[in-house]
């Protein structure tokens, strides 16, 4: 498969094994029966309650070794209820936001890790990409504006503000972590990008279409648009992503930690046991990306970037009355200028709604 402007997307030999996620399902599938509640919440109680979801990212699920992207995290909460008044008037003000028929806003805290390939070293490695971190909160408002039997319409706007470098703790928390499940620690965060706050703008707009392919299932065509400005990342993109399976217009997709393929904590509870598998591809051209530009404000370790990356993304999500489950894994193309692999890692994502 190829896109243009000379990004070639070859799929490395093992990308559909989940490796060690497999492993961890289990864990997961405990924690859903935990939080299961007694019965299925209707749609008309879906304002009393909110939606929580654990995002977990990292590249031993996927390439198997601790390189590059190394991990992310990132906790959510969503909430029906009327976002609040300073969010809508910034969504309002914006001639590319619609304001739709269902509305909801999602608070997330999250953090990533970047490291180079040899993480062994404690000298800087100036061909490989900078030690880095990213601590962050977003709000996002999320609204659909089209609803009709066959097709969806909706779109997310997001800010996002942070820190990168020593503050980020990042390279705190791969050591400790590292020296608690008894792995060698990695040696160069003495080199990690210098502390910058960090914003971040981001907008998505969504286009899901339906259609029943018999057998109780539906498949689901949805591209969709995307662009960020900020310090952190500048980018513009675009993408598409295919469902197949049971259920599928009361769940618009499990969430990925920005940047990556569009989807929420929320779906529609119900007493169904509904699932579906999912594939996508979407393609970004990078302006600016502080984890491999380095520092904007101050000098830095820093390589030459790629100016186009694409992504594919393949997994299986199910959900049962209160509980979404999603294991997934995603490629990533090459993104500065002599990295040796593909970006490769795996996702697990647990999205509940708690009633109140």
């Amino acid at each position: 498969m190829t896109m243009t402007q000379g990004i070639i997307i070859k799929l490395p030999k093992g990308f559909f094994k989940f490796r060690t996620t497999y492993l961890l399902t289990p864990f997961f599938c405990g924690l859903v029966f935990l939080v299961q509640a007694e019965a299925a919440t209707p749609p008309e109680e879906l304002k009393r309650g909110g939606f929580f979801s654990i995002q977990f990212e990292n590249d031993l699920w996927g390439s198997g070794d601790d390189q590059f992207y190394s991990h992310g995290t990132e906790l959510s909460y969503l909430s029906l209820k009327e976002p609040p008044g300073w969010l809508t008037r910034v969504g309002q003000g914006l001639p590319f936001f619609h304001i739709g028929d269902v509305n909801a806003v999602q608070y997330s805290v999250g953090q990533k890790i970047f490291t180079p390939q040899d993480t062994k070293r404690r000298s800087l490695i100036t061909d490989d990409r900078p030690y880095a971190g990213w601590l962050y909160g977003s709000a996002n408002l999320l609204s659909r504006y089209v609803d009709e039997p066959n097709l969806q319409v909706g779109n997310i706007l997001g800010l996002t503000v942070g820190v990168v470098g020593p503050s980020s703790h990042a390279g705190d928390i791969q050591k400790g972590f590292h020296d608690l499940i008894g792995v060698d620690k990695p040696n160069g965060w003495d080199n990690q990008l210098n502390d910058e706050l960090g914003i971040l703008l981001t907008y998505t707009r969504r286009w899901q279409y339906f259609q029943k392919v018999g057998w109780g299932l539906e498949f689901e065509t949805a591209p969709h648009l995307v662009g960020a400005l900020g310090n952190v990342y500048t980018y513009a993109g675009g993408g598409m992503m295919l469902r197949l399976g049971k259920g599928l217009r009361k769940d618009i997709a499990p969430p990925n930690i920005r940047p990556g393929f569009p989807g929420v904590p929320y779906f529609r509870t119900s007493q169904e046991t509904n699932w579906y598998f999912f594939a996508g591809v979407e393609g970004r051209a990078m302006a600016r990306n502080i984890f491999l530009d380095g520092n904007t404000f101050s000098d830095s370790h820093s390589v030459d970037k790629k100016p186009l990356v694409a992504d594919v993304q393949f997994g299986f999500a199910f959900h049962f009355e209160n509980v979404r489950l999603a294991i997934s894994n995603i490629w990533r193309s090459k993104e500065f200028k002599g990295q040796d692999e593909n970006v490769q890692f795996g996702a697990i994502n647990l999205s509940f709604f708690v009633p109140y």
